[in-house]
């Protein structure tokens, strides 16, 4: 770490920010209130959206009580590090997906403020995908103008405002969408002030119209920090993932046996940054995987594959056990999100990564964990996929098998003329 940083920072509940109270505010409420998360988007419903807002210190203003989560976003913020930090974790709930809280919670708990502080600054940094977070597609292009958004600041001194005067500053919210940006405001890297003359009734999901930006000691040091030994674009796991580091790759298993706190030490009082909650690093996992592939709520089937088949092995006993022909490209979505980043494509397709690569016994997958199964674009054939159970104790099948049909498969062109 570099010498020239000398200054001592305090962390508190409510230094230099809400971030860590407000959370905590966030956690006990999604643990003691059952709530199912919305179908289609996977977010918080709007009651309980509407309720944790007037919970905050500074709740979110002007919303409706059908406002969504992405127009919250402090808690569209909390939402994402209580998962990627492994906090909380989907579950299913009678054919829905809840929240549930995972032993890491109460880890969490044991931790200084300023352990948990720095635990969800790594979690943000390195394990929040910034893609999902801000609603694109396109991780590498945001790691990218983050990247070079803190840069500039870090030219400036602290407290130093940088205002619209500098053009430069007009095209932020066009680069960074607004939910990377506002992040880290919220853990205290700087002042924002929205140029409200921009102000228009869907600007905070879509832009933020920056007035002027004043950057904190604080908020300085820790970018000049980060970008020296932990670019973004290096570091952050699902941009690695989006451009297909595989979870086991020596790569990213490197990154995640790397300390993050190790940096900051020198900045906090002596004994209050000693821990974090351990980092789980990927390993391959061998056995057989059990698959319920549903189609609707009453068709699925049951398959079984060993950790050396792929995704594309998968693929093709989908095909097979619903009687379909292979005809079409396909896509796995991994984080159980229509069209999101962490997938992986037909072996046919120009982009990556490609199923053919992905061994299932490398994904890091845990039962009852979901995903997504996307076959022929355009008749748009969904299928949901839960792993059921990892046996380890068994030999690895050399095929595919089929276990379990339920319910008549779906004609694959129901409107298709006959050929008599």
């Amino acid at each position: 770490m570099p010498t020239s940083y000398h200054t001592i920072f305090s962390f508190s509940a409510t230094e230099p920010t809400p971030l860590l109270k407000d959370f905590e505010t966030f956690c006990h409420y999604v643990e003691h209130n059952a709530f199912t998360l919305g179908k289609a988007s996977g977010f918080i419903p709007y009651k309980p959206l509407a309720e944790l807002n007037e919970m905050m210190t500074h709740p979110q203003m002007g919303n409706t009580p059908r406002t969504p989560q992405e127009y919250y976003p402090l808690l569209h913020l909390f939402y994402h590090l209580a998962l990627a930090g492994k906090l909380f974790q989907k579950a299913p709930h009678k054919n829905q997906t809840r929240l549930q809280v995972t032993p890491r919670l109460a880890a969490y708990r044991a931790l200084t403020p300023a352990e948990k502080y720095f635990f969800l600054l790594e979690t943000l940094w390195m394990d929040c995908s910034l893609a999902e977070l801000s609603g694109r597609r396109d991780s590498f292009s945001i790691t990218l103008s983050l990247h070079a958004f803190l840069e500039k600041i870090c030219r400036l001194k602290p407290n130093e405002p940088w205002d619209r005067a500098d053009q430069s500053l007009a095209y932020i919210s066009f680069d960074i969408p607004p939910p990377a940006l506002l992040s880290f405001s919220f853990f205290g890297w700087y002042q924002l002030e929205r140029n409200e003359a921009s102000r228009r009734h869907d600007s905070l999901k879509r832009f933020f119209p920056v007035a002027r930006l004043v950057p904190t000691q604080l908020g300085l040091t820790l970018a000049k920090i980060l970008l020296q030994h932990r670019p973004l674009e290096e570091w952050n796991l699902p941009n690695l993932r989006s451009a297909g580091f595989l979870p086991n790759m020596p790569e990213t298993r490197a990154i995640a046996a790397t300390s993050f706190l190790e940096l900051f030490r020198p900045l906090c009082a002596k004994d209050e940054l000693r821990n974090t909650l351990p980092r789980e690093i990927p390993q391959t996992t061998r056995g057989n995987f059990i698959f319920k592939v549903s189609v609707a709520p009453k068709i699925w089937r049951v398959l079984a594959l060993s950790s050396k088949h792929t995704l594309h092995d998968l693929h093709r006993m989908i095909q097979s056990a619903f009687k379909f022909d292979d005809d079409h490209l396909y896509a796995f979505y991994m984080d159980n999100k229509w069209y999101s980043e962490n997938r992986f494509e037909d072996p046919r397709g120009s982009e990556g990564p490609f199923a053919d690569e992905a061994e299932l016994g490398e994904l890091g997958l845990t039962a009852p964990q979901t995903f997504l199964y996307h076959f022929d674009f355009g008749d748009d054939w969904r299928f949901e996929v839960q792993l059921l159970e990892i046996k380890t104790d068994e030999k690895l099948l050399k095929q595919p098998r089929l276990l379990e049909t339920h319910g008549k498969a779906p004609e694959q062109y129901p409107n298709a003329e006959r050929d008599w």
